[in-house]
């Protein structure tokens, strides 16, 4: 988020806890928020979720996209859509879509299993 549209803390959980839903209502399967700032010192949340194919991968990442647009928040990367992990970077949140073979792959809740989990 840019310094003109900067949130405050209960905002960006608010937001993220949204965007799991929408996960959620477009199929996405075992979403995972999580909050990395007492183990990172320069991330804060993590918004993960599995789609059950490329395809599905790409149509989460373009309702993600249209959902933080739809608040008036910019990407900060170009996320590679034909990927098997699509990372959409949102500053405070980034989410990351995974095929199921992509997640069980790079195992990130296992990287990042310190990180404390945000019920949604």
């Amino acid at each position: 988020m840019t310094a003109k549209n900067r949130l405050d803390e209960t905002a960006i959980i608010d937001l993220a806890r949204r965007c799991a839903r929408v996960l959620g209502e477009k199929k996405a399967d075992d979403i995972v928020l999580l909050n990395l700032m007492q183990v990172n010192s320069f991330l804060d949340y993590f918004l993960i979720g599995t789609a059950n194919s490329s395809i599905h991968s790409r149509a989460l990442a373009r309702e993600v996209q249209r959902f933080f647009g739809e608040h008036g928040i910019r990407e900060r990367n170009r996320p590679l859509m034909d990927s098997p992990w699509i990372v959409l970077d949102y500053s405070e949140i980034v989410v990351h879509i995974f095929t199921r073979e992509g997640r069980e792959y790079y195992q990130l809740e296992r990287l990042w299993e310190d990180a404390e989990p945000i019920p949604f």
